[in-house]
């Protein structure tokens, strides 16, 4: 009898043992799938990184591993949409954050003429080389992008964005994290809270706001531009066109705005609450209120064609070339 109850133990401790190595080669994904060219790719992960690649191929391939404490996988086509998601489990205690435990760290391949969806908790993500449109969002993670193109939204809560060479209708944004952006064409939506924005792009449209933090933006071959900051300083150096209009303003911030030599524009700006204007444009001079702290100037360069129109309270504005 006690022959027996050993040999019982010592099975149920191989089968245990079979289905913990089981488990643990679940743990890497290399699979692919054929799919639509205009697929729509829906993509959920909770923590860890996602690498996104556009292909020339006609097949999402995912391959890597998942988080440790991953209970499921989803990989699956239903007509042109296609759904891949980590499932984690519905309850977790803050052990569940040891970074000491293996995180999912996934590359998918797809073709670059699919759509992107992508949502992340404490997920890093990063896409490339895909032109039907992306929406990527995270919370605690970063959102790295380049060669994208069509209508595209990146966010993150608490980390940083960064991206480079984008096309189409572009918006990205952070909360507590920093925006850069690099040679990105066509109409662009910058948003920062608690972080600063950092661009050099060729846009004929630009929206731009920043609080508690710093504006730093250099554009070329502007039409329609607004920029925005709330106690924090901006600095632009941009290229406006002929017909083109630019707005900016402040609240307890600087505005240091330079033109190109030949431009052409008629020049509105307000100072209010003690802000200095410094105007190196023309000879036109400062007209200070004769009572209260504020001051305007009003001038023109060239034919005037162009409109700026700039307003600050409690800072200064510089204008120069």
């Amino acid at each position: 009898m006690k022959f027996i109850n050993i040999t019982s133990a010592f099975i149920a401790l191989v089968f245990s043992m079979s289905i913990f190595s089981l488990s643990a080669a679940a743990k890497n994904v290399d699979q692919r799938l054929t799919v639509a060219g205009n697929a729509q790719v829906n993509i959920e992960n909770l923590r860890g990184k996602v690498t996104i690649v556009g292909t020339d191929s006609n097949e999402v391939w995912v391959s890597g591993k998942l988080d440790e404490k991953a209970t499921d996988f989803i990989f699956e086509v239903d007509g042109k949409d296609v759904t891949i998601i980590v499932k984690m489990p519905s309850r977790m205690n803050s052990s569940f954050w040891d970074k000491d435990e293996q995180e999912t760290k996934l590359l998918i391949e797809l073709p670059s003429s699919a759509a992107v969806k992508f949502n992340g908790v404490s997920s890093d993500v990063n896409i490339s080389n895909v032109h039907a449109g992306v929406n990527a969002k995270t919370v605690s993670g970063d959102v790295i992008a380049e060669n994208l193109s069509a209508k595209i939204v990146l966010e993150s809560v608490s980390g940083d964005v960064k991206s480079e060479n984008l096309n189409g209708e572009i918006y990205l944004s952070s909360v507590s994290g920093d925006v850069y952006d690099r040679a990105s064409t066509g109409q662009l939506n910058y948003h920062a809270v608690s972080g600063n924005i950092d661009a050099k792009a060729n846009a004929d449209e630009i929206n731009a706001s920043v609080i508690s933090g710093d504006l730093d933006i250099k554009l070329e071959q502007v039409s329609d531009a607004s920029l925005s900051s709330v106690s924090g300083d901006v600095t632009v150096s941009l290229e406006l066109n002929d017909d083109g209009l630019l707005k900016m303003s402040s609240v307890s911030g600087n505005i240091n705005l330079g033109l190109q030599k030949d431009v052409n524009a008629d020049i509105r700006v307000h100072s209010n609450a003690g802000g200095r204007i410094i105007n190196n444009l023309t000879d036109d001079e400062v007209e200070k209120a004769k009572y209260g702290p504020s001051s305007k100037l009003t001038t023109s360069t060239g034919n005037g064609s162009a409109s700026i129109k700039m307003s600050t309270v409690s800072g200064n504005i510089k204008l120069h070339y």
